[in-house]
């Protein structure tokens, strides 16, 4: 029969199991720690303008600059817009816009890959003055202007251990405590750079010329910045080739 001191030493070799496998599995994590940038964003009267921003109004070089969608005929709405030459990491110049259309028209909303009809992804420079133009939709985004950024570090999400070469059985051992603390899983949240949060499986697009796996760049999480749902509280990715700066994807995934 078990006594009661042998049950408080099973506890506490328990305990130091533990411990000990949160410690190990910490340092296998930290090499792959990385900066991300969460927005900080001011509402504002919707304005055509070169800011970074989230919804509302694109810079627009001339009259026809704003995309149309070849399969309802309306305008895109902007998702995002970002000065690249000042975001907290300037490796680029020009400005990044990523249009979508939401019309529920046809089957806009119903195509989800990377390369798709229904989305525009661009990178342009600044020429001037921006146009003004009374655009084909049927609303408009709240217009989100980006002030500043939040520096954060972040883990990858459990989805990315095995291709990382993390052992996936610790953590499902001590998941519940590291998730607790906010070491594991990625920010869900609009954010830059960074680790993506996934949804249903890490899906990353492929460059469709050197079949190399692009990387994000930008989050998108439902309701965040966006007055956008992505499905069910989804989160969409923006994402970029390594190979070419300007091939570009954009995929979302919901419950």
């Amino acid at each position: 029969m078990e006594t009661e001191t042998n049950k408080n030493k099973s506890k506490e070799d328990d305990f130091a199991t533990l411990i000990q496998d949160l410690y190990t599995f910490k340092k296998k994590l930290d090499p792959f720690r990385r900066m991300t940038f969460l927005p900080v964003t001011e509402e504002v009267k919707l304005r055509f303008s070169s800011e970074s921003k989230i919804g509302g109004l694109p810079y627009l070089r001339n009259e026809k600059d704003w995309p149309v969608c070849p399969i309802c005929s309306k305008n895109q709405d902007l998702f995002l817009q970002l000065d690249l030459s000042k975001l907290p990491k300037n490796e680029q110049e020009g400005l990044l816009q990523l249009f979508y259309c939401t019309s529920g028209e046809g089957e806009c909303e119903n195509m989800f890959g990377a390369f798709d009809q229904n989305k525009t992804i661009r990178k342009i420079e600044v020429q001037g003055a921006p146009v003004k133009v009374k655009p084909n939709i049927d609303k408009l985004f709240r217009e989100k202007v980006i002030t500043s950024w939040e520096t954060h570090y972040e883990y990858p999400h459990p989805e990315e251990y095995n291709v990382l070469g993390i052992d996936k059985l610790v953590y499902d051992d001590i998941s519940d405590i590291l998730d607790e603390r906010g070491i594991t899983l990625p920010i869900r949240k609009d954010k830059l750079y960074g680790w993506p949060y996934w949804i249903q499986g890490a899906v990353y697009p492929f460059d469709r010329k050197t079949n190399t796996q692009m990387q994000v760049i930008f989050q998108l999480a439902a309701h965040d910045n966006l007055g956008y749902g992505f499905g069910d509280g989804g989160i969409g990715h923006l994402t970029q080739s390594i190979d070419n700066e300007n091939e570009f994807g954009f995929v979302w995934a919901g419950h």
